[in-house]
């Protein structure tokens, strides 16, 4: 509820693709009684001479453990002002930035803590905003929330979502998270999107 934490990772890839990745991960949390704010930062990129020759993955970051609400993307929205359909290649590429807040409210729980007293049921609310880029060497990164009609295939820009979550503590064995997210870049409010994430969260 309080601290702070962090990894920094290097790999390196030998055989068929001269690779390596780098990864960071860095998490803050503020407890202001009863509330708590949560930020993440997190960069995970491929760098060498092999990247493009297709032989490993591109990063995705429209897994919910990232950015929520971009895994129900939906092309009849437009991403623009213009008209332009949602483009998926924006979720993928080579490097990728995510960065996370989150305004957490204790619901049931330990006395001193939560709004409701439960010693089996732990469980806390959550207003959350997501937002993470994906690009590739080379691309030209733009700034803009709505680009103009006509974006370059290599151009890339920022994505955000933001809704509300419950944490759901199942006896220490588990934690989902059952969330309703706005993805801003495709349909934004009038797109809203439910998902359920099993990851214990950060």
């Amino acid at each position: 509820m309080e601290g702070h934490r962090a990894r920094y990772q290097v790999d390196k890839y030998f055989g068929a693709a001269n690779v390596f990745t780098t990864l960071f991960d860095y998490r803050q949390y503020f407890y202001l009684k009863p509330l708590s704010l949560a930020f993440r930062l997190y960069h995970y990129g491929m760098y060498g001479k092999d990247v493009r020759n297709s032989v490993i993955p591109p990063i995705y970051i429209g897994y919910p453990w990232l950015i929520r609400g971009y895994e129900g993307r939906n092309s009849d929205y437009n991403y623009t002002n213009y008209g332009n359909a949602f483009n998926i290649s924006l979720l993928s590429g080579s490097r990728v930035v995510v960065a996370n807040a989150e305004l957490r409210f204790p619901f049931t729980g330990p006395e001193r803590l939560a709004l409701f007293k439960s010693k089996w049921l732990l469980t806390d609310v959550n207003l959350f905003l997501d937002s993470g880029l994906a690009w590739r060497k080379g691309d030209k990164i733009n700034f803009d929330l709505y680009p103009a009609a006509g974006t370059d295939n290599m151009e890339r820009y920022p994505l955000f979502s933001t809704g509300a979550s419950v944490r759901i503590n199942l006896l220490g064995y588990l934690v989902i998270e059952p969330y309703y997210a706005f993805p801003l870049q495709n349909g934004g409010f009038k797109n809203g999107v439910f998902g359920l994430n099993f990851v214990p969260g950060w």
